[in-house]
């Protein structure tokens, strides 16, 4: 039997060849994992930011959709009256969940705007605000009545308000009589064919009834007003507008880990415009006859006579533009900071019904 050494080709790899072999193969590796990490990375904050725009968008531009017709169809002065004086129960203001908010119990009137300096949640250190705006419904405006009684109206055949249409009347809508300078804000709660109630104990507390007329801006202190409110087979001197209460705030009580914008019509639930909104700041510029000042705050200090208009006190008659800022985090926190990715919009709205008038209406 014949025996021999093996060769170097039979002796395989030497550790140190296997050494640097594992060695690249490592490097490659970590490069391809560290490639693959980063472009995750990469893609989740661009869908999270994207997202997080996508929200911010869609709020800002519904904020300026209604704001654009702030004001629009409201009687001279761009104010309704409301029950007021002896007797009258404060108007409920919408507003965020878990905070019972009214309207100026002093004031006679609720203005086209109806602003609210840090009236919404703290979050981040920083009191969000809140804002109520008035405008008619060009589907329901200057509507001919047959009827106007103490807590009803019956509107006139030519429109039907119960078929299905645009200029339908349901319950929670909110009417405004006018005749003359004369005017009422009334919350509807049936409706029985052409004939709308309007009866007491209404979530907003606009339907208060008062005979003797004690109390002022009610629908018994509008019937009262001249011309007399003779019901006729085809007309009465009050006509009927539908108005929007709109009403912009933070809500960070539905989900506190998800603040979000939220949109509130008249006295409903409320619906979501855009989720993680964290902010929501607003300001006014107003036209006083003198210095018409900009940015005003619309807080107690310029409403009581000591701030933007000193030494006349502020009033949200006074407000022709509304800047709006609008702040909006991403849904999730970055990996490399644990923090939110956050950015905001900004933009400022001019109120032409507040502004101008139309001499042809």
């Amino acid at each position: 039997m014949s025996t021999h050494s093996p060769t170097r080709r039979d002796a395989g790899f030497t550790l140190v060849e296997l050494m640097v072999a594992m060695t690249i193969t490592l490097i490659v590796l970590a490069g391809t994992v560290l490639a693959m990490t980063n472009a995750r990375r990469a893609s989740e904050t661009a869908r999270a930011v994207t997202t997080m725009n996508s929200n911010l968008r869609t709020g800002m531009d519904l904020m300026v959709r209604d704001f654009l017709q702030v004001g629009q169809g409201l009687p001279a002065g761009r104010v309704v009256a409301v029950p007021n004086g002896p007797g009258a129960t404060p108007i409920v203001r919408p507003g965020p969940p878990g905070v019972a908010l009214t309207f100026d119990p002093a004031s006679p009137v609720l203005s086209a705007v109806t602003p609210g300096p840090g009236l919404g949640p703290v979050l981040n250190g920083t009191p969000t605000d809140i804002v109520n705006v008035l405008a008619a419904d060009p589907n329901f405006e200057n509507v001919n009545l047959t009827a106007l009684d103490a807590q009803s109206m019956t509107v006139a055949t030519t429109v039907n308000i119960t078929d299905g249409g645009a200029d339908d009347i349901r319950v929670g809508d909110l009417i405004m009589l006018t005749k003359g300078a004369s005017s009422a804000l009334m919350y509807v709660t049936r409706v029985s064919g052409q004939t709308v109630f309007f009866d007491p104990g209404d979530p907003m507390n606009l339907n208060q009834y008062d005979p003797g007329l004690a109390m002022l801006g009610t629908l018994d202190q509008h019937r009262a007003t001249a011309p007399a409110e003779v019901p006729s087979p085809t007309f009465v001197p009050s006509v009927a507008t539908r108005l929007r209460l709109i009403t912009y705030y933070i809500d960070a009580v539905t989900d506190p880990a998800v603040p979000r914008l939220v949109r509130r019509i008249n006295a409903d639930a409320g619906r979501t415009v855009g989720f993680d909104l964290e902010n929501l700041q607003l300001t006014y510029d107003l036209a006083d006859g003198v210095t018409n000042p900009a940015n005003v705050r619309m807080d107690a200090n310029d409403l009581g006579g000591g701030g933007a208009c000193a030494p006349d006190p502020c009033s949200p008659n006074q407000i022709r533009k509304i800047n709006v800022f609008l702040a909006g985090r991403s849904g999730s926190r970055y990996q490399l900071t644990n923090d939110f990715l956050r950015n905001s919009l900004a933009t400022q709205v001019s109120l032409r019904s507040m502004a101008f008038v139309d001499r042809y209406r």
